[in-house]
């Protein structure tokens, strides 16, 4: 059977980059000419979402930057203020992309699942690291729906800025397994 697998992996040396593309040149000149500089520089970490099969070499069908910041309460949406720091530890996920050859796929959404794999890893960080706040910036506002239908809450106006508690996140995964 030719059943193709996915999984995901840190950003090391050796990976092709340069057949990604998720149809947004910025996106996937980041990944091709500064990712791997990022993790070097240790400003941030990117992975992976990597497809194999038997007959086909493993291929870059999607990634996921991260890194830890800063988040100040009042910039929040007021909804999100309630227990945190005033200048609270949370994670940006950075950049999130999906090749555009597994967009539109209803069956396996995988843009779901990559935003699914960073949130859990995202979670994990926290859990060693602390970190009360997810950010993400959309970068069009095309995404900004998207973004609130995993849950994201935006301040509002045209800002392209969505936020998520990390305790949110949890419960938006559902129970460990």
């Amino acid at each position: 059977m030719s059943e193709l697998a996915f999984h995901v992996e840190k950003l090391a040396p050796g990976y092709d980059l340069g057949a990604f593309d998720c149809g947004e040149p910025s996106y996937n000149q980041w990944l091709t000419d500064h990712a791997m500089q990022a993790v070097t520089a240790g400003a941030s970490v990117v992975y992976l979402l990597l497809e194999t099969g038997p007959k086909a070499p493993e291929r870059v069908v999607g990634y996921f930057a991260i890194c830890p910041t800063l988040v100040v309460r009042n910039d929040m949406p007021k909804p999100l203020q309630r227990k945190v720091l005033r200048s609270a530890p949370g994670w940006l996920l950075a950049k999130l992309a999906l090749d555009n050859t597994r967009r539109g796929d209803k069956a396996h959404q995988w843009g779901s699942q990559l935003l699914r794999a960073a949130l859990e890893t995202i979670i994990g960080a926290s859990e060693v690291g602390g970190g009360q706040i997810i950010v993400v910036d959309a970068d069009n506002a095309g995404l900004v729906g998207w973004y609130e239908r995993h849950g994201f809450a935006r301040t509002g106006g045209d800002s392209l800025r969505l936020y998520m508690k990390v305790a949110t996140a949890r419960k938006y995964l559902g129970p460990a397994e």
